[in-house]
């Protein structure tokens, strides 16, 4: 059976819905914690509190969800797990640096570009289309460094860290993970950038119910999409445990 075929069977209703609901609430709640002033002492130590109960959840959730994919037998210590995926976001997150740096000079390099291509070129490579190579090209990137971390993310959330690097290691040399992987945020980029930029209707009300159907069917298309690359890496990280014992 394919890799593909089994995370589409892998994948239940009900996992969706909690990620789905999960990550409305964690979304909502950073809402709210955005809006809570900071103007006197008492409202700051609030938005700290607030702010690490919400850290709280989410990191509890992960290793739930994380925990419920790999089923592992022996499991560390939450704070261990917590830990341990707190310097995945963080590695994650110094990886993002550099390619923030080159987005913030995208615009810079488009114009650099254009201007040195030859004078017949520059009808089929304009500065819009540079532009939006730039975009394309940096996403990836940023795929790709997702793709890397993910599954360490997995292994160190769920617990099971007895054959995680196995895993990690034979998903990374896998070509279907990578297409599946690239493909699901090519489309979740693609998709969710297009509703978002169309604008149908006209008056304060409509434009307002038709933001709320595109953001609600653009937040659902990309929950959907990551619980499939999630199932991907629970196929994968499970035939390399079978294959072990």
């Amino acid at each position: 059976m394919s890799a593909w075929r089994e995370a589409l069977q892998t994948m239940r209703m009900k996992s969706v819905a909690a990620v789905w609901t999960s990550m409305l609430l964690l979304a909502g709640l950073g809402v709210l914690w955005l809006q809570i002033p900071d103007s006197h002492v008492w409202q700051l130590a609030f938005s700290i509190l607030f702010g690490s109960g919400l850290l709280a959840l989410f990191f509890w959730f992960c290793t739930w969800l994380f925990g419920q994919m790999l089923h592992p037998g022996k499991r560390e210590r939450w704070w261990v797990k917590w830990l341990l995926l707190a310097v995945v976001i963080c590695v994650w997150w110094l990886l993002q640096i550099p390619i923030d740096r080159l987005i913030e000079h995208e615009a810079l390099y488009a114009g650099y570009w254009t201007s040195r291509l030859p004078h017949g070129l520059r009808g089929l490579h304009t500065y819009e289309h540079l532009m939006m190579l730039q975009d394309w090209t940096y996403f990836s990137l940023r795929l790709i460094v997702t793709g890397l971390l993910l599954p360490v993310a997995v292994v160190v959330g769920a617990g099971g860290l007895g054959a995680g690097v196995r895993g990690v290691v034979h998903l990374w040399l896998r070509w279907w993970y990578w297409v599946a992987a690239l493909i699901c945020g090519w489309l979740a980029f693609a998709i969710s950038g297009k509703l978002i930029d169309w604008t149908p209707g006209h008056g304060l009300a409509s434009e307002m119910l038709s933001l709320l159907m595109r953001l609600g069917f653009a937040f659902t298309l990309d929950v959907l999409l990551g619980c499939f690359v999630l199932a991907l890496i629970a196929v994968g990280l499970r035939r390399v445990a079978v294959a072990a014992n």
